[in-house]
């Protein structure tokens, strides 16, 4: 049996078909009113997904019915909750002690300063007066983070200290950290090392501002870095170097990203266990030759997978990259159609799709009402086709943002 945890970005995705040797021998965790899709044996669903205890629990039932021999789990929410069962269950796979360095910003700040990487100045936040004595001793622009989120959720740029007394219910409730505000080209890179033997390591590089892009409500999206540039190998290693850092074990994935400053010095931003989010994964397909979740998916239950297949693609793949048009206030009233000449274009919205200034609000970085996938050869070419595309999708939506407006 293998035990899946499902978060409800993950809901849908399609395991039985991914996992066809496993197709009735899968368990399930799941929330209420989330569709897990087919070949499930059992599931157990919660009420609240964001409940550690609720979701291990239910974890923990379904392993004593069914003694799994792996934990499957693709989502940031459920990288320590599976390295807790893998740890009670004598499981391989990434451990509770690594888990928090790929989860606690100031844990995993700590750990890659101590080898040497480049990080932010940095510092804990428990009470606004943090930030403004961390301000003081670093005069400029900081960015206030919660110490465990993702998806840029709860991420906070200010430009004074006066500006930190807003925060006081905020940080006193969940743990949070202060850092530098790093002035650079934000890059990612996705990794896959399969008992201690490298796969791939696809570097990129973030449109505008990266994730922090979404709160102007611009486009963005993310390009494959030239292999002839030679910031791409450079990225590659010090993600190597990162993995090493933290502990990590011989099979491992990681979605990492850094700042590429005008010196060319390259800063940890943050990194993660897991495969990265939102279209990223659709882009990497084009890439690998297969999509990332189902490659992690297969090797996580030590199921046969053509590595060899995949570090071929990536030798020959064109370079790739996604766009994505993000939410604003108010009522979607008209859609754009697919531009000629991309990939996977796809659409997460309606006409009559009303984000209210309460869900708007909560929105991550990963939340696109369309996004698409645009491939070429030629390096040059792509960056122009990439925005040709946006300037024709962004043009075809149209908003009401009058009730929006009203009920704010």
């Amino acid at each position: 049996m293998i035990l899946v945890l499902i978060s409800p970005r993950a809901a849908g995705l399609p395991f039985a078909q991914w996992l066809p040797e496993k197709r009735g021998r899968l368990v399930a965790v799941c929330a209420e009113g989330t569709d897990p899709g087919e070949g499930f044996a059992e599931i157990v669903t919660v009420t609240d997904y964001h409940d550690d205890d609720a979701v291990l629990g239910a974890a923990r039932e379904l392993a004593g019915r069914h003694r799994p021999k792996a934990v499957v789990a693709l989502a940031e929410v459920d990288v320590e909750r599976a390295a807790t069962l893998r740890g009670e269950l004598g499981l391989p796979g990434l451990d509770t002690a690594t888990a928090a360095g790929y989860r606690d910003k100031i844990l995993m700040k700590e750990m890659a300063q101590a080898t040497g990487l480049l990080v932010p100045v940095f510092a804990p936040v428990r009470h606004p007066a943090d930030i403004v004595d961390f301000m003081a001793g670093n005069p400029g622009r900081v960015v206030v983070k919660p110490r465990s989120g993702s998806g840029s959720t709860g991420v906070y740029v200010l430009d004074s200290p006066a500006q930190a007394t807003g925060l006081a219910d905020i940080v006193t409730a969940t743990p949070y950290e202060v850092e530098e505000f790093v002035d650079g080209a934000v890059h990612h890179v996705d990794a896959f090392r399969v008992a201690g033997d490298l796969v791939a390591a696809i570097a990129s590089r973030y449109t505008g501002q990266g994730c922090l892009e979404h709160w102007t409500d611009a486009p963005f999206g993310s390009r494959s870095v030239d292999t002839s540039d030679p910031v791409c190998a450079r990225l590659v290693d010090e993600t190597w170097r990162l993995v090493d850092a933290l502990g990590s074990p011989p099979t491992v994935c990681v979605h990492a990203e850094f700042f590429v400053t005008a010196d060319g010095d390259i800063v940890l931003c943050e990194v993660a266990a897991r495969i990265g989010g939102g279209p990223i994964p659709t882009m990497l397909r084009h890439v690998l030759g297969i999509d990332p979740r189902h490659l992690w998916a297969r090797v996580e239950c030590g199921l046969p997978t053509d590595l060899d297949a995949v570090r071929d693609r990536v030798a020959t793949a064109p370079h790739a990259a996604f766009y994505g048009v993000p939410p604003r206030r108010g009522r979607v009233v008209r859609l754009p159609d697919a531009p000629p000449g991309v990939h996977d274009f796809t659409l997460n919205t309606h006409v009559g799709d009303d984000w209210t200034p309460a869900r708007y609000n909560e929105r991550k970085s990963a939340d696109f009402l369309a996004y698409w996938v645009v491939t070429d050869p030629d390096f040059t070419a792509l960056g122009n086709r990439l925005i040709a595309t946006a300037e024709q999708v962004s043009a075809g939506f149209e908003w009401d943002r009058a009730e929006s407006e009203d009920a704010a």
